[in-house]
């Protein structure tokens, strides 16, 4: 009897510690938020789509609809702001200079303290982020057309694509530009702009694509998969979800992580097979972010960031005043930047037990 009790106490114990232990590991904390304007007379859910960007000096960039651009300080107070003609739904893109690039009524160029250094208009506005090139060229997509900028801000060329609101640009190691149009096409230029080959998807394609290691490009579409192109443009497989797919992330070990519009955040392995699938409240429209130590982060439309293990299992979530369409940004410390549809930037920290 008393063996039975020793036991019964000593599950009891075990059974304490290691809540106690997952509870220290995936609470959370708000460091601080910051308030953002709001469009003028738009509804107080419009879209925040610009995530966060980190310089190298902790400095946090973000996009607002209100149609300013923010430097924030580490510790949340505002280092500077930069009024555009429109709102800026871009992430901020960091040249390796520090000049940043963001895209709203036109595409600009800053200087790191905040000053215009140039700016290039376009034919329509631009709701997309920029790539940048090895050589410094940007590029930026809008309308049916992508632009290639030099680094001082002239036309080096242009592509026009079928039509469509927004292009998504990706420069690959090579030098080839990919990118996904709501034209039912998915392209590779060559660095000069002529066309290099195109693949058609089932509908409109959403977000950039991403490239893997081994030289894959992964795009995700309306017509509810994922596709994996080799890099002369053929299909390698196709993943199906139940809704639009619009995000891929690509983890150190070849993983794909895929956000869809079904609310689910998947887990595939490189040869197009499900590892694993999280289901979230809301759409995951935006990239997921993976950390040095591999936890993916993802927002929700259900207003919530939510940290994964590798295994797809939560290790936390914290529920912000409004929806997430943008991707989640990793500080140096592990803190963890958001913007949200209440137009606040939010900075969370982790508490993870010791070892």
């Amino acid at each position: 009897m008393k063996k039975q009790l020793f036991a019964v106490l000593g599950c009891m114990c075990l059974a304490l510690l290691v809540t106690a232990q997952t509870q220290a590991a995936t609470s959370v904390s708000l460091k601080w938020s910051f308030a953002m304007g709001k469009p003028a007379g738009e509804d107080s859910d419009e879209m925040e789509l610009s995530s966060p960007t980190i310089g190298a000096d902790g400095t946090i960039y973000v996009g607002s609809t209100d149609g300013k651009v923010y430097a924030l300080n580490p510790d949340g107070s505002k280092k500077w702001s930069f009024a555009t003609g429109g709102g800026v739904w871009p992430r901020p893109m960091l040249g390796a200079d520090g000049t940043i690039y963001m895209g709203s009524d036109k595409v600009y160029a800053l200087n790191p303290d905040g000053s215009k250094k140039w700016s290039f208009a376009t034919e329509h506005g631009v709701l997309t982020r920029a790539a940048i090139g090895a050589d410094g060229t940007v590029y930026v997509g809008t309308g049916d057309q992508v632009y290639a900028l030099k680094p001082d801000g002239s036309k080096k060329w242009s592509f026009a694509t079928k039509g469509g609101e927004y292009s998504f640009p990706a420069v690959g190691p090579d030098g080839t530009i990919y990118v996904a149009s709501p034209d039912k096409y998915f392209y590779a230029l060559k660095p000069d702009g002529s066309k290099k080959w195109s693949f058609t998807t089932g509908d409109h394609n959403f977000w950039r694509p991403t490239i893997g290691a081994d030289g894959t490009i992964y795009v995700g579409s309306s017509d509810k998969k994922l596709y994996a192109l080799n890099p002369g443009g053929s299909q390698k497989w196709s993943f199906a979800t139940k809704e639009a797919v619009y995000s891929t992330a690509i983890g150190a070990d070849g993983t794909i992580y895929v956000a869809s519009n079904d609310n689910y955040v998947y887990a595939l392995n490189p040869d197009g097979s499900q590892k694993w699938s999280f289901a979230t409240g809301g759409f995951v429209y935006a990239v997921p972010t993976i950390a040095a130590d591999g936890t993916i982060y993802v927002g929700s439309g259900d207003k919530k960031v939510y940290a994964l293990n590798r295994d797809g299992s939560q290790e936390w979530s914290f529920e912000t005043g409004g929806a997430i369409w943008a991707s989640p940004a990793i500080g140096a410390d592990g803190t963890v930047y958001v913007a949200s549809t209440d137009h606040r930037v939010y900075a969370i920290k982790p508490q993870r037990a010791k070892e």
